[in-house]
C-alpha cells in the first residue's frame, strides 16, 4: 500500500512540474492576446456608438433642411423656425450664405441678447461647401473648428439649402449648420470603468489633427505625438499612419511618461476620414489573473498530497464511521416515526371502534345507525391517510414530509375532530364545549393529514390528561391574514 501511495505521488508531483512549465510558457501571451483583442472590440463597439449618434445628428439637421427648402423660406423666417423646435441650451444652429459667408443664429453672439448675426468670413470652412452632399446621402461633419459667436471648439453637422430672398423670387444658396461643442461630444464616450478604468478615446482627422482629444495624448496632431515618444523611422511611420486612417487595429506604443500602451484603432464610416483612437495602459490588461491561477494550482496539488499522505487511513475509517451514523439515523428516523404515528393511528381507531359498539347497539335505528356509519367513514379516511403516510418508507428515510395540499371543507374536519375524541370524552366523562367564531372561509387549501394531527393531538392529550368530570374546552377563528389568499387559523384548546 505504501508503494503505491508514493507512486501516486509521484506521479502527482511529475504532472503539477509539467503543467508549471508548459502553463508559464504560454498562457500569459495567450491571455495577453486575449485582453488586447477585447479591447480592440470593445473601440470597435465605441465606433458604432459614434456613427449612431452621428447618424442622429444628422437627420435631425436634414429635416430642417428639407422643411426649409419644400417652403420657400427667407433666412429671418427659417431661423424662426428652427429657433422654436431647438430646445438644446449648449448647441446652436447658423443659415451662412455662400455667396458672402455671413448669416444668422439661432443664440445671440456670447455677451449680448438680440445680436444674431454671425459671419464666416474669417473661417476656412464654408469656402468649398462641395464637401457637403445632397440632403440624406450622408454624413455632412465638419472638422471641428472655432465658432465665431462664442469661441467654442466645435462641430457642425451640415446641409445646404436654398433660401428665398429678401426682394423678389430668386434664391439664395446657403449652408445649415448645427454646431455641437466638442466638450459636448467628449462627454458621451468613454470606456466602460469597470473594465477599462484608466483607457481614453480621442479622434482624429485624417490628418492626425485632433478632433477629441484624450487627457494623455499631448501636441496638436496624433502623428507627431507618437513620433516623440516612439522611435521609428519615417517610411515605417508613413505605414502605420496609413494603416491606422485606412483600417481597424491595434499596437504597442509608449505615452508621455514612457509607459507601455495598447492603441486600438478603427475609422470611423461616412465621415471624411475620421478615426477613432482608444488607448489604455499594457498593465491594465488582467494578464496577471492567470499567474494567480498556477499559484492556485500548483498549490492545491502540494496541499492535496500532503493531504492524501496524512489522512489517507484516517479519511477511511472516517468513512466508515459516517456510514454507521447514518444508518443508524435512518433506524432513529424509523423508529420516532413510527412511534409518533402509533399515537396517531389509536386515536381515530378508538374512535371507530366507540361508533361501532353505538351502531351495533342500535340496529333498529336507521338513521342513528346511519349517522354512526357516516362519523366511522370520515375516521376512517384520517385512518387510512395516516396509514398510507406510513408506508411511504422513502419519506422517514430521508427524515422529510412532503406537504400535499387539496380543498377540503374546515366544518367536515370540526366534525371529524369531535367525532374521534367522543369515546375520550364519555369515558372519563369530561364536560367538553367546541366554540367556532367567524369562521368566514369554510373551504380550505393545504395538508388536511398534517392540520389534522396537530389538531386531534392536541385535543387528544388535553382530554387524556383532564381528570373525570373534568372540563375541555375548544375555540376554533379564523382571522385574515398578512398573506394574499389566505387566512389565519387560531386553535385554543383548553
Amino acid at each position: 500500500m505504501k508503494k503505491i501511495v508514493i507512486i501516486f505521488n509521484a506521479i502527482i508531483m511529475a504532472a503539477i512540474l509539467i503543467f508549471v512549465v508548459l502553463y508559464s510558457g504560454f498562457e500569459r501571451n495567450d491571455s495577453y492576446s486575449r485582453q488586447v483583442e477585447h479591447f480592440e472590440n470593445i473601440t470597435v463597439t465605441m465606433e458604432h456608438v459614434t456613427q449612431n449618434y452621428l447618424e442622429g445628428e444628422q437627420r435631425i439637421c436634414d429635416v430642417w433642411a428639407r422643411y426649409i427648402n419644400d417652403s420657400s423660406m427667407t433666412m429671418e423666417q427659417a431661423v424662426d423656425y428652427i429657433r422654436s423646435s431647438h430646445v438644446l441650451a449648449n448647441t446652436s444652429v447658423h443659415l451662412v450664405s455662400l455667396d458672402t459667408f455671413t448669416g444668422l443664429s439661432t443664440r445671440p453672439k456670447q455677451g449680448s441678447t438680440d445680436d444674431y448675426a454671425v459671419s464666416y468670413e474669417r473661417i476656412a470652412l464654408l469656402g468649398d461647401a462641395n464637401w457637403s452632399d445632397e440632403i440624406g446621402d450622408s454624413i455632412n461633419v465638419s472638422r471641428a473648428y472655432t465658432n465665431p459667436l462664442n469661441g467654442e471648439q466645435s462641430l457642425a453637422f451640415c446641409d445646404k439649402v436654398k433660401l428665398k430672398a429678401s426682394k423678389g423670387d430668386a434664391t439664395v444658396d446657403a449652408v445649415l449648420l448645427r454646431v455641437i461643442p466638442v466638450s459636448e461630444l467628449e462627454q458621451k464616450w468613454v470606456y466602460p470603468q469597470e473594465e477599462f478604468a484608466n483607457a481614453e478615446l480621442s479622434m482624429i482627422d485624417s490628418d492626425g489633427d485632433y478632433i477629441l482629444k484624450g487627457a494623455s495624448f499631448k501636441n496638436s496632431n496624433f502623428f507627431e505625438f507618437y513620433k516623440s515618444y516612439n522611435a521609428s523611422d519615417p517610411a515605417s511611420s508613413k505605414s502605420l499612419f496609413d494603416n491606422i486612417t485606412s483600417s481597424t487595429g491595434s499596437f504597442s506604443m509608449n505615452n508621455s511618461h514612457g509607459d507601455e500602451c495598447i492603441l486600438a484603432f478603427t475609422p470611423l464610416s461616412d465621415t471624411v476620414g475620421w478615426t477613432l483612437l482608444g488607448i489604455v495602459p499594457s498593465k491594465d490588461l488582467n494578464v496577471g489573473i492567470e499567474n494567480w491561477l498556477l499559484v492556485g494550482v500548483v498549490s492545491a496539488g502540494l496541499l492535496i498530497l500532503f493531504l492524501c499522505d496524512l489522512f489517507y487511513m484516517l479519511n477511511l475509517n472516517k468513512r466508515l464511521q459516517v456510514t454507521a451514523i447514518e444508518a443508524e439515523s435512518a433506524n432513529r428516523a424509523k423508529t420516532d416515526f413510527l412511534s409518533a404515528m402509533s399515537h396517531d393511528i389509536r386515536t381515530p381507531m378508538n374512535a371507530i371502534i366507540g361508533l361501532t359498539t353505538i351502531a351495533e347497539n342500535n340496529l333498529g335505528d336507521v338513521e342513528s345507525t346511519g349517522e354512526s356509519l357516516r362519523k366511522i367513514r370520515l375516521a376512517s379516511d384520517h385512518l387510512l391517510t395516516l396509514i398510507n403516510d406510513i408506508l411511504d418508507i422513502s419519506k422517514v428515510e430521508s427524515g422529510k414530509l412532503k406537504l400535499s395540499p387539496l380543498t377540503f371543507s374546515i366544518a367536515e374536519t370540526v366534525e371529524n375532530l369531535i367525532n374521534i375524541s367522543q369515546p375520550m370524552i364519555k369515558d372519563k366523562n369530561i364536560e367538553f364545549s367546541f366554540h367556532i367564531d367567524n369562521i368566514e372561509k369554510e373551504y380550505l387549501n393545504t395538508d388536511r393529514l398534517r392540520l389534522n394531527q396537530i389538531y386531534i393531538n392536541i385535543l387528544s392529550n388535553a382530554v387524556k390528561y383532564t381528570e373525570a368530570n373534568g372540563r375541555v374546552s375548544v375555540e376554533l377563528s379564523q382571522k385574515e391574514s398578512a398573506l394574499p389568499g389566505c387566512v389565519q387559523m387560531t386553535y385554543v384548546v383548553a
